[in-house]
């Protein structure tokens, strides 16, 4: 997704030039000289794609170890119950037993499923999201410049790339690039932030 951060000058207080940072310049190519780092303000990052009604489809394909595709397919024979109706035993039990026969040849089981499931649930509108961590970035800057981004913790639980900001510097189209995974503690992380080509 390509995201724009902020324009002008940076005036904002920015932490001292460090060893992380300087390891952040010389690998980049850049002379340390005057470099910072600025905290990169991150907004939204848990919209779904619309043909999921809600459901965060990378997160959960992402926890079996499917992709969307495989996992849209698969659901696509669920009969799901009224938007913020709980199904009834049997129908719960006949959407999960659909679900099993078009993801077990995957390796998702019972159990697997279960625990995924039960994780991202999720009601849209309401004021509770899934498991969410965010995450860390600094924007290496000199001069009012952004050179480059350093990931210092990717966060977890992004279903979108989240819109970026840095207060008071000036900064092209980005790229943020998410990854998703069986561990839920890296599931929907951050990894990269780059200048787009």
């Amino acid at each position: 997704m390509i995201l724009l951060a902020g324009g002008g000058k940076a005036t904002a207080a920015v932490t001292n030039a460090n060893s992380s940072v300087n390891e952040t310049a010389v690998s980049s190519g850049f002379d340390t000289t005057g470099i910072t780092l600025v905290p990169v303000v991150l907004t939204g990052g848990h919209d779904t794609d619309p043909q999921d009604h809600g459901r965060p489809v990378d997160l959960v394909a992402g926890a079996l170890g499917v992709t969307s595709e495989v996992f849209r397919e698969a659901f696509s024979k669920v009969r799901p119950v009224t938007q913020g109706r709980m199904p009834d035993t049997a129908t719960a039990q006949q959407n999960k037993s659909v679900l099993l026969a078009a993801l077990g040849k995957y390796g998702v089981t019972n159990e697997l499923l279960d625990t995924v499931s039960d994780r991202y649930r999720y009601q849209p509108g309401s004021d509770h999201l899934w498991p969410n961590k965010p995450a860390e970035i600094f924007a290496v800057v000199k001069n009012g410049e952004i050179l480059a981004f350093k990931v210092t913790d990717g966060g977890y639980g992004y279903s979108s790339a989240p819109i970026i900001s840095v207060p008071d510097a000036s900064c092209g189209p980005v790229s943020i690039r998410l990854s998703f995974g069986k561990d839920f503690q890296n599931n929907g992380s951050i990894s990269s932030v780059d200048f787009q080509q």
